[in-house]
């Protein structure tokens, strides 16, 4: 019987088409943001023995271990269940983030895990985002805007990912052979709700600087102005800069532009005519140059990258 299975982890049958999510990118995704945003303690928790989690799990670790960190692994049962099980889940999950330093920079596997992180944290006393920076995956609109506060996630493809897979089983329907197996539903955006939104920065006018540079990431940024908006001259911010972040602001600002930048690419509609308009270049050759020398790869190479995934 044609058939099209939403794994979200498990390792394909063969010749079955499979649909599932991209957990390389999703992690990724938060590891960056969070390294960028100043973080030295990162942790993650998860569903045990639910693959999508797994998979998130260790691409955190590896996403945090190419820069030189690494990540608390936490694997908890349902928190929910009404049952004894579940409370013993709560309390272990509780005691776990009261002793994780602080501030630590913190992914649950999906919306529900994250929404079990805040209410553990509440029980323990523990402020978000303040103690505890938090984000999850899914950018379920009901779990991430009902939580308090207000969850951050990862935003997935979800409904570009089902259209390919109704026409692969419309191909099988005929008696033809699917176009492909497997079909990962892309990382769409990271969506930045209360719950992360803090610069774990000890030095306020660093912190001042990413937050300007955050900001204004839909444009060119200039040093000077950066240095003007924390309130130092350019010599003492660039040097409290690269103490925290070992590197220098301008490569920051040129770095967090690209990121604005891959978000539209993802906009498929929007040309790349549209995006540089958007974005203060006077043409899209001038995006595609500017792109080409952070990325090392074209605005449409990338875009041809995220079709074949």
């Amino acid at each position: 019987m044609p058939c099209v299975v939403f794994s979200y982890g498990r390792k394909p049958d063969p010749g079955q088409v499979y649909v599932n999510s991209d957990d390389a990118a999703i992690a990724s995704t938060i590891a960056t943001d969070f390294l960028r945003r100043g973080f030295r303690n990162f942790a993650f928790v998860g569903l045990r023995g639910a693959p999508w989690a797994l998979n998130r799990g260790r691409h955190f670790g590896e996403a945090l271990q190419s820069q030189g960190m690494k990540s608390d692994l936490f694997w908890t049962d349902a928190p929910e269940t009404p049952d004894r099980k579940g409370q013993a889940a709560v309390g272990a999950l509780t005691q776990w983030l009261q002793e994780l330093p602080k501030p630590v920079a913190l992914m649950a596997g999906n919306d529900d895990m994250a929404r079990w992180v805040v209410q553990c944290c509440a029980a323990a006393g523990l402020r978000i985002p303040e103690d505890c920076a938090l984000v999850g995956v899914d950018n379920d609109p009901v779990v991430c805007g009902l939580s308090d506060p207000p969850l951050s996630s990862v935003s997935i493809a979800q409904e570009r990912a089902g259209y390919l897979a109704a026409s692969a089983l419309d191909r099988m329907m005929q008696g033809k052979s699917p176009e492909q197996l497997v079909i990962t539903a892309q990382v769409s955006d990271l969506v930045v709700r209360q719950s992360s939104d803090l610069i774990a920065v000890d030095d306020p006018a660093v912190a001042k600087a990413i937050r300007f540079i955050q900001q204004h990431d839909d444009r060119k940024v200039f040093v000077d102005e950066v240095a003007s908006a924390a309130g130092l001259n350019r010599r003492t911010l660039e040097r409290r800069f690269q103490e925290h972040f070992d590197q220098g602001i301008q490569t920051r600002c040129r770095e967090m532009r690209c990121d604005h930048l891959e978000t539209l690419f993802r906009v498929r509609h929007l040309s790349l005519e549209q995006i540089a308009f958007q974005c203060g270049f006077s043409e899209a050759g001038h995006l595609t140059r500017f792109y080409s020398s952070i990325r090392s790869e074209s605005p449409s190479s990338y875009r041809k990258r995220l079709v074949q995934r």
